[in-house]
């Protein structure tokens, strides 16, 4: 996986699967679904993740005295920190390996560090902010639906119609809760008890 940064608080993940079994599934598979399966992996490292981030901010001092980079894994990184140096100046705000510019705006720097799905990622998220609207839609039809049918269950006079009547509502209503739990999903993180 690799970060690109967006701007402040905000970066693209880049990620590269292999696989050589099940690949029909994996093209027919919506991505919104492996937007949630991959943020269960993301979620667990946020909290840390901005706390370290509102720390360095605090702290006001370089990369290069405060990070221990790993030769391993973290090459990337720095020279993509050390890239920050040397081209960064025109950019807004950055943070390279030894120089950075930080926003003066008293604004950005109120704003409190949302650490849930729904601000972090649904919202911004193209194919889950569209999941998310359809899957609170379905809930609220299935919803209209149990009512409507239960009420001509109630006024029908031949039984077949109200047995049929009541088998639909119920199967609305359990679509309903199937819709409402894939939208918490969408709201709430993972790592939330």
């Amino acid at each position: 996986m690799l970060p690109a940064p967006l701007g402040k608080g905000r970066c693209r993940l880049l990620a590269r699967g292999y696989r050589n079994f099940m690949t029909w599934g994996v093209k027919l598979r919506p991505r919104w679904l492996d937007h949630l399966n991959t943020n269960k992996i993301l979620e667990q490292d946020l909290p840390l993740i901005a706390g370290q981030q509102a720390e360095i901010e605090r702290l006001g001092r370089s990369l290069k005295e405060l990070y221990l980079p790993l030769k391993t894994s973290d090459t990337l990184v720095i020279e993509y920190r050390k890239w920050l140096d040397k081209f960064g100046s025109s950019l807004p705000f950055y943070h390279g390996y030894s120089t950075w510019k930080n926003v003066e705006n008293g604004e950005l720097n109120l704003k409190p560090i949302l650490l849930d799905r729904f601000s972090r990622h649904t919202l911004i998220c193209n194919s889950c902010n569209r999941a998310y609207q359809v899957t609170n839609k379905v809930k609220q039809g299935c919803i209209g639906v149990a009512i409507a049918l239960a009420a001509v269950a109630i006024l029908a006079d031949d039984s077949r119609i109200r047995i049929a009547a009541i088998s639909v509502s119920i199967a609305a209503i359990v679509i309903s809760v199937m819709a409402h739990t894939l939208k918490t999903h969408f709201e709430n993180s993972y790592t939330r008890h």
